[in-house]
């Protein structure tokens, strides 16, 4: 019988064609290739993907090179200095006056006064055993500028630049004990160095001393003492700052004893204000059920980062963060038609850790059984203020809160402007009001005039927002630098 033997199955050689991508390239080539054996449905495929093939091509390589064309437009500049001098000691702060005309700097063994246009040290105040480390400045006009600063062991000056000398006027906490002298942890002034705030600790308090500067008396006496002293004198006796008022952090309002709306009034200075603060009609129960009222409500936006251990509540604020205001709020205020419209006539602030910005008065006399202050004004909030900005005529007071939010009050109206969420989950600790559009004329305008505000901010991750909020609830939030 005839058998047929099969032999084993011959495994191919290996071709040109065998990855998948040799595959695709084969594929597009038999299209190119022109077959009049197919069909003509067939040809005018490959003849349209030839085409879109070419025409992603072109596209890529126009792509291409627009890019490369605008790679040099877009190399950051980089700016040489025109001039360069050697500063003096370890500088810790330094601060530009309002002209321009002079730079002061704090370093170890005091302070140094910069020309800006020079750049040549003109007067200098030394002292071995000081090291300034913070240094704010007002200008008075007439080449006239005072000077405030703090140094590593807490202790605050105040000096004046006239005629390029400086002298010193007076140490803030000087005592003849060292050991009952108060710390000073921040030192602010106005910008028409009218008024001084000083926040100070002691044996674990803290407190806001205000002070109130006789500009026009201190002027006269350095034009006198000018003309019989030499530019060496370092120390001038001038007339003693006054002490306005020493703020201390507010306790929770607690429920009131009054029974009726009379009451109420008679407790008041003038009667017509009801609910600033001084006098209220709230008792205790209604406290708690507006606290449990709200904490309901918003659960959702409050976080745990916001509550406050018992243990940080019974420490209290260790600092506090402050703004001068000028005469632009809604409130009637007795004595500000007597006030320039750039000497601060009020003072807002916000200790840390806590929810309410606080508005003070300056140009009112505080009565000898009241000589505790209270705030005039008060500003709630949902969640802890972390920073605050105000704008240059100090109408909108900006504030990051906890969770993302920003909330910009009107202090004309006396009504949040626009409340903003932020992207992300950086906390906001720094923010600066850029710009502002103009402003009316006359500034009894109470039209509907809404202008528009732009803010830059930054997160504690690195994150940087620019925002954009307009009249009637518009804003527009940019990242600038993110964070991934």
């Amino acid at each position: 019988m005839a058998v047929n033997v099969r032999r084993g199955l011959e495994i191919p050689e290996p071709s040109d064609y065998s990855s998948c991508e040799d595959d695709d390239v084969t594929y597009f080539t038999d299209l190119q290739r022109p077959d009049n054996n197919l069909p003509e449905s067939a040809r005018v495929i490959s003849k349209l993907l030839n085409n879109l093939v070419d025409s992603a091509w072109e596209v890529i390589s126009e792509q291409e090179k627009i890019k490369r064309d605008e790679e040099p437009a877009r190399q950051i500049p980089v700016l040489n200095a025109t001039k360069e001098m050697k500063l003096p000691g370890r500088t810790n702060s330094i601060v530009s006056s309002d002209d321009g005309l002079y730079l002061f700097l704090g370093h170890t063994h005091g302070l140094s006064v910069i020309s800006s246009s020079t750049l040549t040290c003109v007067r200098t105040w030394q002292d071995e055993r000081v090291e300034i480390t913070s240094i704010s400045c007002a200008s008075l006009g007439n080449a006239t500028h005072l000077l405030f600063t703090v140094d590593d062991m807490g202790i605050a000056r105040l000096f004046v630049h006239h005629m390029e000398n400086i002298h010193l006027i007076k140490v803030i906490n000087e005592t003849e004990d060292i050991n009952q002298r108060n710390i000073c942890a921040k030192f602010e002034v106005s910008r028409s160095g009218d008024f001084g705030a000083a926040v100070m600790t002691s044996s674990g308090s803290v407190w806001l001393d205000v002070y109130r500067f006789p500009l026009d008396v201190w002027l006269k006496e350095l034009e006198t003492k000018q003309a019989t002293q030499t530019q060496q004198t370092t120390e001038a006796k001038l007339s003693p700052v006054i002490l306005l008022m020493k703020i201390k952090p507010p306790e929770i309002p607690a429920g009131t004893s009054l029974k009726s709306p009379s009451e109420v009034l008679q407790k008041t200075e003038e009667g017509t204000i009801i609910g600033s603060g001084q006098n209220h009609l709230i008792s205790s129960r209604q406290w708690e059920n507006q606290d449990a009222a709200f904490k309901k409500m918003f659960m959702k936006y409050l976080s745990s980062s916001s509550v406050m251990t018992p243990q940080q509540k019974a420490e209290g604020p260790s600092n506090c963060t402050l703004h001068f205001l000028v005469r632009e709020g809604f409130h009637s205020m007795s004595g500000e038609a007597n006030a320039a419209r750039d000497i601060p006539i009020a003072v807002c602030l916000w200790w840390n850790g806590s929810h309410n910005l606080l508005e003070y008065l300056l140009l009112k006399t505080l009565k000898e059984k009241d000589s505790e202050p209270r705030p005039d004004v008060l500003w709630p909030n949902s969640q802890e203020i972390l920073c605050s900005a105000v704008s240059a005529c100090t109408r909108f007071i900006v504030l990051g809160l906890d969770g993302q939010l920003v909330t910009i009050w009107d202090r004309r109206f006396g009504f949040p402007y626009a409340n903003i969420v932020i992207p992300g989950d950086g906390a906001i600790c720094r923010m600066k009001l850029l710009l502002q559009s103009q402003l009316p004329g006359n500034p009894l305008f109470q039209g509907p005039f809404l202008p528009t505000l732009q803010l830059v901010l930054t997160c504690r991750n690195g994150a940087c927002y620019s925002v954009t909020a307009g009249g009637g609830g518009d804003t527009c939030t940019v990242a600038l630098i993110e964070r991934y």
